[in-house]
């Protein structure tokens, strides 16, 4: 899962990071797919924190990043630490996806964060595996036609 998020993030151009390198997606270390090595610093998020959230999108702004998009990855652990982790970014204006199945323990964990329960997002994990064969695609046919 995390290897698929990275690789969507990758191919929207964004600078991707994960803190698990050594699993494996597709015969590739994640270590290899994340386009960042570390996680960078952000001046207002808990760094031991935010450099174990599963996937991050960062854009690049000059020497700057900022976080785009964050993912945490559900499906065998509880959503509660998930959200925790996610909400480091509390100051950003980021959109905060968790990958699970559970979705009454997800509402239940999202009500417990009234002040960023607009930003949260929950992905069947089935849904993840749509989005990243259609982008491949879409990537395949702008390159095919050159658009």
């Amino acid at each position: 899962m995390q290897g698929r998020l990275l690789e969507i993030g990758n191919i929207r151009g964004f600078s991707t990071y994960c803190p698990n390198k050594s699993k494996k997606f597709n015969q590739r270390e994640l270590g290899e797919i994340a386009k960042l090595e570390k996680c960078p610093d952000l001046q207002y998020a808990n760094y031991d924190s935010l450099r174990n959230i599963d996937v991050i999108w960062f854009r690049e702004a000059g020497k700057q990043f900022y976080p785009e998009r964050a993912f945490e990855v559900e499906l065998s652990t509880g959503v509660w630490s998930g959200a925790g982790r996610l909400a480091t970014l509390r100051e950003y204006n980021t959109p905060l996806v968790i990958i699970s199945n559970e979705l009454k323990r997800y509402n239940q964990v999202v009500e417990t964060q009234p002040e960023i329960k607009d930003r949260f997002r929950n992905v069947l994990p089935e849904d993840v595996g749509v989005l990243y064969m259609a982008e491949g695609r879409l990537r395949d046919l702008r390159q095919q036609i050159g658009v």
